[in-house]
């Protein structure tokens, strides 16, 4: 049986994905012993991690954005055998890999990460009705209306500009959410929400940090909710999500926990991982500790320090 297997999403960031697994990841893989397969639809992914875990490859490696590393984890953890996550930061926004310290954008690093590397084991967040696992971030209202925009239109930019494109397509026909938030250990939280962010990672839309004091070793959840303000308040305050200056506005609160509830009996409400919409409130948010596996650098610097580092 090879070691690694690579699950490359051919139509990833706009379609060049394909053109860089063919041109700059394959010919620098001549010392790996490794099989791959193309994603062909939604879900593709996910099929393809779950049967070559179970058949035994030590690392499953998701080459491709954000929705392919979702899918490539949800594979390796319903699999009966166990298998090792590992990516390449080639997608339009690598928020799932930077959560676990994977080196963005930098092929070389990616390759020296996956020879070299150590293995580690972080937290997950997991939706008990959708029995669907995320790496980074679950959020319901204004966020996951953009995120499900976005995910319908053409990939035309990399990085921030597709998710800031949907976000100005959205912004004046939102209207906040009647939101019930049932933490398991503390009391229930009611009333219009603009933004509800469960976070196991600090990041989303291509480097938001939407919960930046969020952590995937501490074995719980950080959560932010936007109360409801107006909409030339919210096009001022989302910009400086990408720094966290977000975090000191007054209509900002916080939480934290191991199971969330969240409910919206008033009218449906979208909610989303890892940037793909699941369905429609009701949901489960359970933390799971120290359960996926993950191929990072040695020495590891997590992505606190590595952002720290950035913005210093």
């Amino acid at each position: 049986m090879k070691e690694f297997f690579f699950v490359v999403n051919p139509t990833a960031a706009g379609g060049r994905v394909k053109k860089t697994w063919n041109k700059k990841i394959k010919p620098f893989l001549s010392d790996f012993d490794y099989d791959f397969e193309f994603t062909d639809d939604v879900g593709h992914a996910m099929k393809i991690s779950e049967t070559r875990a179970n058949q035994g490859y030590k690392i499953i490696c998701a080459v491709g954005g954000d929705g392919t590393a979702n899918e490539v984890i949800n594979g390796i953890l319903k699999a009966s055998s166990p298998s090792i996550f590992g990516a390449f930061t080639v997608g339009t926004g690598n928020d799932i890999p930077s959560t676990f310290g994977i080196p963005e954008e930098s092929i070389e690093e990616n390759i020296d990460t996956l020879i070299n590397g150590q293995d580690m084991k972080f937290d997950v967040g997991y939706c008990e009705k959708a029995d669907r696992y995320f790496a980074g971030i679950a959020s319901m209202g204004f966020d996951a209306e953009v995120a499900d925009r976005s995910n319908k239109g053409k990939k035309r930019f990399r990085g921030t500009g597709n998710y800031q494109l949907a976000l100005l397509s959205t912004l004046f026909k939102f209207r906040p959410f009647d939101l019930i938030i049932e933490p398991i250990d503390a009391p229930t939280i009611t009333g219009p929400r603009m933004i509800l962010a469960i976070a196991n990672g600090k990041r989303y839309g291509a480097g938001m940090h939407i919960v930046p004091h969020a952590d995937p070793t501490d074995g719980k959840f950080h959560v932010v909710a936007l109360k409801k303000i107006s909409i030339p308040a919210l096009l001022r305050l989302f910009p400086k999500t990408y720094s966290g200056a977000h975090m000191s506005h007054k209509a900002i609160e916080t939480l934290e926990g191991e199971k969330i509830k969240v409910d919206c009996p008033s009218k449906p409400c979208l909610y989303q991982v890892d940037g793909e919409i699941l369905g429609f409130l009701p949901e489960t948010f359970v933390n799971k500790p120290k359960l996926l596996t993950v191929r990072v650098p040695d020495p590891w610097v997590s992505y606190s320090d590595i952002w720290a580092q950035k913005s210093g």
